[in-house]
């Protein structure tokens, strides 16, 4: 095999700190890992993060993985198990995913492994992803080589700028729109969390005239989508349901698409104050502190995917949640 020479797509990076993001370094010639001759990461960010796997027949279960197919994988252990595969200096691709599970190639399309293929208490890891949300803003300079069978590639300077952010994390809200499921679901760490709550559980508590700026990603199958929403005016909207009458009360006043493919979300301003929800709070002396447990959901509007019938632009709905908001008397009294 040729030596790796690692292809450096942008050896400049620039992200927000608390975005969750990552970012695939590439090399020619397979390299199954990669390190860091010098520098580190900005803190918060995993590099060739390990996941815990099992296999049977080939199937093999990644705890917290969402790889795409044709992802380049390495076996950093097997545990017991997996004659079929070998650790830490062969490189696999990912085949027929389906969520967490997925096969086994020796090469991008190629044929499943499936015989000698049972594994307990192995791990794997994508060699040259970086991912995870900065936590400090600063300049980040790394010197990375990237190893093949044939030897370690010259090492290739990177700087990752990470920009202060404009608020702290735990002054925003962020949401998962599963779109296979169509729940929404509130995130409190890092890790993905594709568990909802019951509906008449509150993910959102406000209080009235309180201003939030809520991140919502997609996802389907525990990967993260990207709804090709970059232009569009107000794609995403946080609506109130009423009954009485039968209406829905906008109360977010736009919305805008950050980061692309696998590190996009969209942004959106939602307005808790007294004006936007008259109808719904009456706001007497008696109400002053109370709580009231509005139902929410999530709106879409993306353009008609090239069908023949239909609108240019189709709407899509999520799930009913529970926001709940303290009343106030505030400005609306």
């Amino acid at each position: 095999m040729s030596n790796v020479v690692i292809d450096p797509t942008s050896s400049v990076l620039s992200f927000p700190q608390w975005l969750l993001w990552n970012f695939q370094f590439t090399a020619s010639n397979m390299p199954y890992n990669w390190t860091i001759s010098s520098g580190s990461f900005p803190p918060g960010m995993n590099f060739q993060a390990k996941y815990s796997v099992t296999s049977s027949s080939g199937l093999i279960t990644a705890t917290g993985s969402a790889f795409n197919e044709g992802t380049p994988l390495v076996f950093s252990a097997l545990g017991s198990g997996g004659s079929a595969y070998t650790a830490s200096t062969v490189v696999y691709y990912a085949t027929r995913v389906s969520g967490v599970t997925f096969s086994l190639a020796t090469s991008p399309g190629g044929a499943p492994i499936t015989s000698g293929t049972n594994i307990t208490n192995g791990s794997l890891y994508q060699p040259g992803l970086l991912s995870g949300q900065a936590t400090a803003p600063g300049i980040y300079k790394v010197n990375m080589v990237a190893t093949n069978s044939t030897g370690d590639s010259p090492a290739v300077p990177f700087t990752i700028g990470i920009e202060a952010a404009a608020a702290a994390p735990d002054t925003n809200t962020d949401l998962v729109w599963d779109f296979g499921s169509n729940a929404v679901i509130v995130q409190t760490s890092s890790v993905l969390n594709v568990t909802p709550a019951p509906r008449t559980t509150p993910i959102i508590f406000v209080k009235e005239q309180d201003d939030l700026i809520v991140r919502v990603r997609a996802i389907k199958n525990s990967s993260i989508l990207d709804l090709g929403l970059v232009g569009a005016s107000n794609p995403l909207k946080l609506v109130l349901k009423q009954f009485e009458p039968e209406a829905q009360i906008v109360i977010s006043d736009g919305s805008v698409q950050i980061g692309s493919n696998d590190a996009n979300s969209l942004l959106l301003h939602a307005q808790f104050s007294g004006d936007t929800l008259k109808s719904a709070l009456s706001n007497y002396e008696t109400d002053t502190g109370t709580l009231f447990s509005a139902l929410a959901e999530l709106e879409v509007t993306f353009p008609n995917p090239g069908y023949t019938v239909g609108p240019d632009h189709l709407r899509r709905t999520s799930q009913t949640f529970t926001v709940q908001i303290e009343r106030d008397l505030g400005e609306s009294s």
